[in-house]
């Protein structure tokens, strides 16, 4: 105990003593280094964990977190019964492509009934939920769409739906009513268009698709975890497919993103620790007499090795900290910060998007990351030169003293 804080001690003056010249020079600069590597990639996770996190809410808040054939009554109760499960409802899924004034565009052709339309989130007028339960022939479309075909409330929407016939596939002509638009500013509002399921049913549209069961969840992101229980539940020969069939290979490559800017980001990382090394090697060869002396007082290896690596482990640590401490501050302001950056060049950053604000999420899993990986390399860095300080023979020290 007394020799580690006798190591201390020692490191301390060392650390704080302005007499080193360019080796406190290069502490600074790697504290500097660490400081602006962490800080940085603290703030790039969290922003690109927040976008990640807002579009698949938007994209959850329209589409189907399950969606399964049945044949017969499926077992709803039991199925309602599991914790995170809200509701199962009649849904029928199909395409068509519609047209209006010349222009055409594809459709995701959703057929809800009366207990679907109140399952929907809130993302449509009270007077098109009205609409989709009681009208005949009403139609809802995402507001891209509805803009990509110039519609307007009230307009009529021709459908092309193909079906099957004797002799191959036959062009079926429907029209619709625009009962009302809904924007969710993601990917659903250029395809997607919800319909009543007893028009779809009465107009013999159901052939054009397929005509089963929506599962909603509580919460549409703990579908990987209850999709194993609700497997069991339908049985074996159900096929029911969660929103991560649709969507999983969108949100694969997020995370690949993710993966690949990380590492990218932990080389600024990896620089600011090779300048501890330079900065300790500097300071080992300065400091090679007080080395030589310590030995031959009977200084015991551990606590040279200790000297030098609580010395140059103290400004990696006060580096990755403080970097930590500064991402936290500019993610939980990242909008204030995005709005004095876009000040200063006179440019929008998210100008053209689907998004009208900066979204940050901050994740402890991703915080201790950074920190291990950041901690890990400056550890590595600070060990070669504190051996190298030990190994010193004495002798040749004080001769070349």
């Amino acid at each position: 105990m007394r020799g580690v804080r006798t190591a201390m001690w020692i490191a301390r003056r060392y650390l704080l003593a302005r007499s080193h010249g360019y080796a406190t020079f290069i502490n600074w600069v790697s504290f500097v280094g660490l400081l602006l590597g962490v800080m940085i990639l603290t703030v790039v996770v969290s922003i690109m964990n927040g976008f990640d996190r807002e579009m698949t809410s938007r994209i959850l808040s329209a589409v189907p977190h399950g969606f399964f054939e049945y044949h017969g009554d499926p077992p709803i109760a039991r199925l309602e019964a599991i914790e995170g499960v809200d509701r199962v409802v009649r849904l029928f899924q199909g395409e068509a492509m519609a047209t209006r004034y010349g222009g055409v565009a594809f459709i995701a052709l959703a057929g809800v009934d009366e207990d679907g339309v109140r399952a929907l989130p809130p993302i449509l007028s009270e007077r098109a939920l009205d609409d989709l339960v009681s009208v005949p022939g009403s139609i809802v479309l995402g507001a891209a769409l509805a803009r990509d075909l110039r519609l307007g409330v009230g307009d009529e929407v021709v459908l092309a739906v193909a079906l099957p016939s004797s002799t191959g596939v036959r062009a079926r002509f429907e029209r619709f009513t625009l009962a009302g638009t809904f924007e969710i500013r993601a990917q659903p509002d250029a395809v997607l268009g919800i319909a009543r399921r007893a028009d779809i049913i009465e107009r013999g549209l159901v052939p054009a698709g397929i005509d089963g069961w929506r599962l909603q969840l509580d919460d549409g992101l703990d579908a990987p975890g209850l999709a194993e229980r609700i497997r069991t539940v339908l049985g074996p020969d159900v096929n029911i497919r969660f929103w991560m069939d649709d969507y999983g290979e969108l949100f694969r490559a997020v995370r690949i993103e993710k993966a690949i800017m990380f590492a990218l980001l932990a080389l600024i990382v990896a620089i600011a620790s090779l300048n501890i090394v330079s900065g300790q090697a500097m300071l080992v060869n300065d400091k090679r007499g007080d080395v030589a002396m310590l030995a031959t007082m009977g200084a015991s290896r551990g606590l040279l090795v200790g000297v030098f690596f609580l010395q140059g482990f103290s400004v990696a640590f006060l580096g990755v900290a403080t970097g930590l401490v500064a991402g936290i501050a500019v993610v939980v302001n990242a909008n204030d910060v995005v709005a004095l950056f876009e000040g200063l060049v006179g440019a929008s950053l998210i100008e053209g998007t689907y998004f009208e604000r900066i979204h940050s999420r901050l994740e402890i899993s991703d915080l201790l990351a950074i920190g291990s990986v950041s901690l890990g390399l400056s550890l590595a860095a600070v060990l070669r030169p504190a051996f190298k300080a030990a190994a010193e023979n004495p002798a040749d020290a004080l001769h070349a003293a």
